[in-house]
């Protein structure tokens, strides 16, 4: 009887190998986070999407269909983890439900179905949605897209990001209503279903990993804007615990920071530019709000790219850039060239006054320059960054998807970030951050098999990541050049 029952144990895996999907990548230079230095001359053995066997011993297939592929000379590493995306915002026209959207629907139709493809062929294999669902249906239906997060937002009643206490009643899921009182409630609108314990109970639900909260009391010279009383945040914080889900802030300024971190966030979703507006004088120092976010251990997006996707609208050399062609349809490149397509750029110059362009350039060059000095003081620290576009950040026609990752990691090594501490931001920190790295962020057995094959070492210059020859996406090899935008 025993050996019956091992015959056909014995029956049944080799059935099962036999009909298994199985890739094997041969004599590849290994680099990945977990490794001291790169690993050459490497056997990888990919069955049905996720890394069974790696080594550096001769492999011999294991089914009559393998597929092979030959590394020599090439480097093999994770996919990228872009931990701060919007799938339902197109650069220069807004979000899928705005005026431009609706009159330009068949240009957002083509958008968003190049959108996955233009991040995978920037080597973003998955992606946190750090702020809705919005998009989400058009971006997953797609037959290759990057593994796909959720963190799920508490907007503020009349406050950041809509500003309109009635927006957010009609169209936002979740959100608190502190004293039901002082609103003018709709029917069908519970006041119990919107407290802090039942709206994180909601968003649990949801398998998001984690909520967002908005600490912003306005932009530039603005600080009138309303903001969750801190017994709210203090109950999110609780019943987040709770439901072990991590609560991240939008936050940016100093007095925005210090409210996130006396209020034990996991992460701050946008890096520290913006401390001139406040002067008073019990306001810490920058660097002891930065020491005190790593005494604290909380997370940080360093999202240099929100500052310069706005200073890039005034650069004559940002719609210039061929790559942009690669992943943003024609017609919407086209438009961002007409007097139309520009009224963004028109809305930010009206807070410069009016300024020449040079001048505004220069101006909101301050941000970027803050920005990157915040992270590279963390980063001198050790303090782990992880990369986060916050794609597309604005309606700003300068960010492009996949493009403006790659110019955050660009722009962190500008910033005197080393390679070696960006390539850990761009594979290995958001997912072990968010609870992902069994899964993701390093080559080894057991992992999903989101992997890069390049022609250089990224971990040596971050120049390297645009060296991307092959994505392989859950153990399927898909040539980067067939990711880009059709030709005409």
């Amino acid at each position: 009887m025993k050996a019956k029952l091992v015959m056909l144990i014995t029956a049944l895996f080799c059935q099962s190998v036999a009909t298994a999907s199985e890739l094997i990548l041969e004599n590849f230079t290994v680099v990945s986070g977990h490794l001291t230095e790169q690993q050459e001359n490497t056997q990888i053995r990919i069955v049905d999407g996720a890394i069974t066997e790696v080594t550096t011993e001769p492999m011999q297939p294991l089914t009559a269909h393998a597929k092979l592929i030959n590394g020599q000379g090439k480097f093999l590493t994770p996919g990228i983890m872009d931990s701060h995306v919007h799938v339902g915002s197109i650069p220069g026209i807004g979000f899928l439900d705005s005026p431009n959207a609706v009159k330009h629907a068949a240009v957002v139709e083509e958008y968003l179905r190049q959108l996955p493809r233009s991040l995978l062929y920037f080597g973003i294999t998955e992606v946190l949605n750090l702020g809705g669902s919005d998009g989400e249906k058009h971006f997953t239906a797609a037959r290759e897209h990057p593994d796909y997060y959720t963190c799920q937002p508490i907007p503020v009643i009349g406050g950041y990001p809509h500003l309109s206490a009635g927006y957010t009643l009609r169209h936002a899921r979740y959100f608190i209503i502190e004293d039901p009182t002082q609103l003018s409630l709709p029917e069908y609108i519970d006041p119990a279903l919107h407290t802090p314990e039942a709206v994180v109970a909601a968003i649990a639900k949801t398998g998001a990993r984690c909520i967002k909260i908005y600490i912003e009391d306005g932009f530039g010279a603005a600080s009138d804007w309303p903001l969750l009383s801190s017994t709210s945040l203090q109950r999110i914080r609780q019943a987040a615990d709770k439901a072990d889900l991590q609560v991240w802030a939008h936050a940016n300024a100093l007095d925005m920071y210090h409210i996130a971190l006396n209020h034990h966030v996991d992460g701050i979703a946008h890096g520290l530019w913006n401390w001139q507006w406040k002067t008073n004088p019990d306001n810490p120092p920058v660097t002891d709000t930065l020491e005190q976010l790593i005494a604290s251990d909380t997370a940080y997006m360093p999202t240099i790219q929100v500052m310069l996707s706005l200073q890039g609208m005034y650069d004559k050399d940002t719609l210039a850039d061929p790559r942009r062609e690669k992943v943003l349809p024609a017609a919407l490149l086209k438009w961002y060239s007409t007097y139309e397509g520009q009224w963004f750029k028109r809305e930010i110059s009206k807070d410069f006054g009016d300024l020449p362009d040079a001048k505004v350039h220069e101006l909101s060059g301050y941000g970027v320059g803050r920005a990157k000095q915040a992270a590279a003081y963390l980063a001198s620290k050790g303090h782990p960054l992880l990369v986060a576009s916050d794609y597309p950040s604005s309606p700003s026609f300068a960010a492009a998807p996949g493009l403006s990752t790659f110019y955050e990691m660009q722009q962190l090594a500008d910033a005197g970030i080393s390679a070696e501490q960006i390539f850990a931001a761009a594979t290995i920190n958001g997912p072990r951050q968010f609870g992902l790295d069994k899964q993701y962020g390093t080559v080894e057995p057991g992992k999903i098999a989101n992997l890069l094959i390049l022609t250089q070492n990224p971990q040596q210059s971050v120049a390297n990541w645009e060296s991307i020859e092959t994505v392989i996406l859950r153990g399927k090899p898909i040539q980067r050049s067939a990711l880009a935008v059709p030709l005409p």
